[in-house]
């Protein structure tokens, strides 16, 4: 086994768990996290996106964030951070590939997908709520450049977190009216945490994504 790409990967988790251990502690201090506005969204969001697994757990604090800043302004200081966050997955397909001696032809539907639709595959999905680390993964195996990778999901995410940050102000200052900053809060992270679980479960990871190839990149008969 390449011990090189051994290191690697245990880095990586090693990064990741600490980002997890910071970025729980400053969710817990909300308040005080709010007061740095779009540099305190900027970095739970790169945090967030380099534990890999928790990276829906900034949610609360970017709607409530919503209600202050312009939609577009707060939603590219999340996609820059998540973009850049995203170097951490990106790392880790990276020392996985590196661990293969001969490479092997994967059958799922992800791997099948992007090496369909290439960059267009991961511009699409950055814009969606769909799970985006499998297709980042997926692009450090195959040694696609990060730089490219950065722009485009920076671009991606900042459109789904601007259309995000929108329409989900609105709604998340209503629930707020009616059951209080704190039960809705609570909700929207447990929302959260249960969306990230299904997107991330295989079968209904790989249903959606068919789906969403279906609707996105619907071929001509």
């Amino acid at each position: 086994m390449n011990k090189k790409a051994v290191i690697l990967i245990v880095g990586v988790f090693l990064v990741a768990i600490i980002s997890g251990v910071i970025l729980f502690n400053l969710l817990f201090n909300q308040s005080n996290l709010e007061e740095y506005g779009l540099t305190g969204i900027f970095i739970v969001t790169l945090l967030s996106h380099a534990t890999m697994l928790a990276r829906d757990i900034f949610i609360p604090l970017f709607l409530a964030l919503s209600q202050i800043y312009n939609p577009i302004i707060l939603g590219a200081s999340a996609g820059l951070g998540g973009a850049i966050g995203d170097l951490v997955p990106y790392l880790f397909g990276l020392g996985v590939s590196e661990t293969v001696k001969e490479k092997t032809r994967t059958t799922d539907t992800i791997t099948k997908w992007i090496n369909k639709y290439g960059l267009w595959a991961i511009l699409a999905v950055s814009m969606t709520p769909l799970p985006d680390m499998p297709i980042i993964m997926l692009a450090g195996s195959r040694r696609l450049p990060f730089h490219k990778l950065l722009v485009i999901e920076a671009l991606g995410k900042t459109i789904l977190y601007s259309v995000g940050a929108f329409f989900g102000g609105f709604i998340f200052d209503f629930l707020i009216g009616i059951f209080g900053n704190l039960i809705t809060q609570v909700s929207v992270t447990i929302i959260s945490i249960i969306f990230c679980i299904v997107l991330t479960w295989p079968p209904t990871r790989d249903y959606f994504f068919g789906l969403f190839e279906k609707i996105l990149f619907r071929e001509k008969k």
